[in-house]
C-alpha cells in the first residue's frame, strides 16, 4: 500500500507542479488559461479567500490537514515539490553516504517566531513579510521572472533561425529588480533543499509552520511500531524532513510532510500510518522546554508587531507616489497592499504586457506588487484577465461590462509638450486611441486641433499615453487614482436609417 501511496504522491505532485509552472511560464497562454484556477488551491489565496468571505477551499485544506497531516506540503505546494525535485537531482551527484539524512532538532523558536510576526503584521494590514516568505508566491515569482525569460530567450533564438515557425516576444514586463529577487529566492531554495531536503519548509516557511501546528493533532500520522523496530535507521536516513528520531523511536509530526519515503524504506514494516488517538499503555509525554521558549518568542514578536503598527502608516505616507496606477479590480492601493503577495500571476496573464513589478511606486511596502506601465502598451478596454486570474482577491474579478467603467486613473494633458504646439502640425493620435472618447480634439489656432480631456469619461487605460509621439516628455499621461472611481459611460451615437429610393445620381 505504501509503495502505491508514494508513487501516487510523486506522479500527482509532479503533474501539479507542471500545471502551476505553466500558469506563469507558458508563453503561448493556452495551457496557462486551462490551469489558471488551480492556483486558488494554494494556502495564502485560500486564507485571503476566507478573510473576504469565500472560505470553502480554506476549510477543506484545514480538514485534510487535521485528518492526514501535512499532505498539502507534498501534494499541492509548488515550492515544496520543487524542493523535492532539487533534492532528487542533487542526490545523483552525491556519494551514497552523503545522500543519507539524519535527525535534526526542530527550530521551533525560529519557525513560530516568524509565523507569529507574519500573522501580527497581517492584522496590521502589512503583507511585506508574507510576500517574501510565502512559498506559492515565491515560486510564482521564480517561474515568472526566472523561468519565463529563459523560455522567451529560447523562443526568440528559434525565431531568428526559423522565422516562419516562431515569432519574437518582447521582454517588456520584466524588471531588473524582479529578476534579481526571483533569482535570489531560487538560489536560497535550491541551496537549502540540495543540502538538507525540506529545511526551508521546516525553518522559515510560515505556511509549513502553520500546517505543522495542526499536524501535531492530526488523526492519522506516521508512527513507529516499537515492537517491530530494529533501530536500523533506514527510515531516518530516508526522511527529507529530518524529523525521525529512530534512537528514541519518535517522529515529529509537525515537520513530517507525509512523503511516505520512510514507510517504503523500512524492511520490517515497523513504520506506517497509525490512528493517533488509540489508547496507549503509557501516554505521559516529557515536557518540551523548547515549546515554552517558542511561546515566549511569539509573545515578543507580537510586541514588535504593535510597534510596526504605529510606524507603518508614517512609512506609507512618506513613500507614497500619487501617480502609481493599480490594476483594474484592485479597488484601491491600500486594498492591493493588504491582499497582494506579489505572486505575479496577473503579470504573467496580461495580454497587453502593461503590468510589471513595482519598485517604489506604491512606497516601500508595495515592493514587487503589480503596477500599470504604459510605455510599451495600454490596457485593453474589455480585457479582464488580470482580475480573473488573481488567486488572492487582491484584484476582484470583473465582468467586461463592469471593467469598462472602472476608473483606475485619469489622463493629464500638458499643452506645451504637444507636437501641435511645438511643431505647428496636426496629430490627434491620442483621440484616435481613446476607447471612451474622453480625449477629443477641439479648435486651437491656425486651423489646428488640440486634445482636450473629459476626466468623467476617462478610465485610465493608457491608450493616449502609449501612442503619444511626444519626446522626450509625453504630452499626455495617466495619473493613478489611489481609490478607484466609476467613470461615465460614453454616449452611443445612433446611426440614422435612410431609405434609398434611387441610385442617388
Amino acid at each position: 500500500m505504501y509503495k502505491f501511496l508514494r508513487g501516487f504522491r510523486i506522479v500527482f505532485s509532479i503533474m501539479f507542479l507542471i500545471a502551476v509552472t505553466l500558469v506563469f511560464a507558458d508563453i503561448s497562454d493556452r495551457a496557462a488559461s486551462f490551469f489558471q484556477n488551480i492556483i486558488k488551491l494554494q494556502f495564502v489565496p485560500a486564507l485571503f479567500g476566507a478573510l473576504t468571505g469565500i472560505a470553502g477551499v480554506f476549510i477543506i485544506l484545514i480538514i485534510i490537514t487535521f485528518l492526514f497531516g501535512r499532505v498539502y506540503c507534498s501534494f499541492f505546494c509548488p515550492a515544496g515539490v520543487f524542493q523535492d525535485v532539487v533534492s532528487f537531482i542533487a542526490n545523483v551527484f552525491k556519494s551514497r553516504k552523503k545522500r543519507l539524512y539524519k535527525y535534526a532538532k526542530p527550530y521551533r523558536i525560529l519557525r513560530y517566531g516568524i509565523m507569529s510576526l507574519i500573522i501580527a503584521l497581517l492584522f496590521n494590514g502589512n503583507t511585506m513579510m508574507l510576500l517574501g516568505l510565502d512559498p506559492y508566491s515565491n515560486y510564482g515569482r521564480i517561474a515568472e521572472n526566472v523561468f519565463r525569460p529563459v523560455i522567451i530567450s529560447a523562443n526568440n533564438l528559434g525565431a531568428s533561425i526559423f522565422p516562419d515557425t516562431f515569432y519574437h516576444i518582447n521582454y517588456n514586463t520584466f524588471t531588473f529588480g524582479s529578476i534579481i529577487f526571483g533569482a535570489l529566492i531560487l538560489v536560497i531554495i535550491v541551496t537549502m533543499s540540495a543540502l538538507r531536503g525540506r529545511l526551508f519548509c521546516n525553518t522559515i516557511c510560515p505556511v509549513g509552520s502553520f500546517w505543522g501546528l495542526i499536524s501535531k493533532y492530526s488523526v492519522f500520522r506516521i508512527a513507529i511500531n516499537k515492537t517491530k523496530c530494529t533501530h536500523c535507521r533506514l527510515c531516518e536516513f530516508s526522511c527529507k524532513s529530518q524529523c525521525i528520531n529512530s534512537k528514541n523511536e519518535q517522529i515529529d509530526s509537525s515537520r513530517c510532510v507525509q512523503c511516505y519515503n520512510c514507510t517504503v524504506s523500512c524492511k520490517h514494516n515497523a513504520i506506517g500510518i497509525k490512528f493517533a488517538y488509540a489508547k496507549k499503555a503509557n501516554s505521559k509525554q516529557p515536557i518540551d522546554v523548547s515549546k515554552r521558549k517558542a511561546f515566549i518568542t511569539s509573545a515578543g514578536v507580537l510586541g514588535v508587531a504593535l510597534i510596526t503598527k504605529i510606524f507603518t502608516p508614517k512609512l506609507r505616507a512618506a513613500t507614497k507616489n500619487t501617480k502609481a496606477i493599480a490594476p483594474p479590480g484592485a479597488i484601491s492601493v491600500d486594498h492591493l497592499k493588504q491582499y497582494c503577495t506579489a505572486c505575479h500571476a496577473c503579470i504573467a496573464k496580461c495580454p497587453s504586457r502593461v503590468l510589471r513589478p513595482a519598485y517604489a511606486e506604491y512606497g516601500v511596502d508595495g515592493f514587487m506588487l503589480p503596477v500599470m506601465d504604459y510605455r510599451n502598451g495600454y490596457c485593453n478596454y474589455d480585457c479582464t484577465k488580470c482580475s480573473n486570474v488573481c488567486p488572492n482577491y487582491a484584484l476582484i474579478s470583473q465582468k467586461p461590462e463592469d471593467k469598462k467603467v472602472i476608473q483606475i486613473g485619469t489622463a493629464r494633458f500638458i499643452e506645451e509638450n504637444c507636437i501641435v504646439v511645438l511643431d505647428g502640425t496636426d496629430c490627434g493620435a491620442c483621440d484616435e486611441h481613446c476607447p471612451t472618447k474622453a480625449v477629443h480634439m477641439v479648435s486651437f489656432r491656425d486651423g489646428l486641433l488640440i486634445p482636450k480631456v473629459d476626466t468623467s469619461l476617462c478610465v485610465g487605460c493608457g491608450g493616449c499615453e502609449y501612442i503619444c509621439p511626444g519626446r522626450p516628455t509625453k504630452a499626455i499621461f495617466v495619473v493613478g487614482n489611489e481609490v478607484h472611481q466609476v467613470a461615465t459611460l460614453p454616449e452611443q451615437q445612433k446611426q440614422e436609417e435612410k431609405t434609398v429610393t434611387d441610385f442617388g445620381f
